[in-house]
């Protein structure tokens, strides 16, 4: 029962802090968005090529 309200309690913590991060700087959540989508298409991108990169070299060898 006491984890339970530790839970609860941290789970409310966490929402209060997003609001008020939210009202003083909404365009934040927008920024960290982008910045997490971008990093997902960079990694992506990396994963291609080395993908590619090792269907030449074992074409090759």
């Amino acid at each position: 029962m006491k984890g339970l309200l530790i839970a609860v309690g941290v789970v409310f913590a966490g929402f209060v802090g997003y609001k008020i991060i939210e009202k003083k700087n909404p365009a934040l959540f927008k920024k960290i968005k982008g910045n997490i989508t971008n990093a997902g298409k960079n990694m992506s991108a990396m994963v291609e090529e080395a993908k590619e990169s090792f269907y030449e070299g074992y074409a090759q060898g």
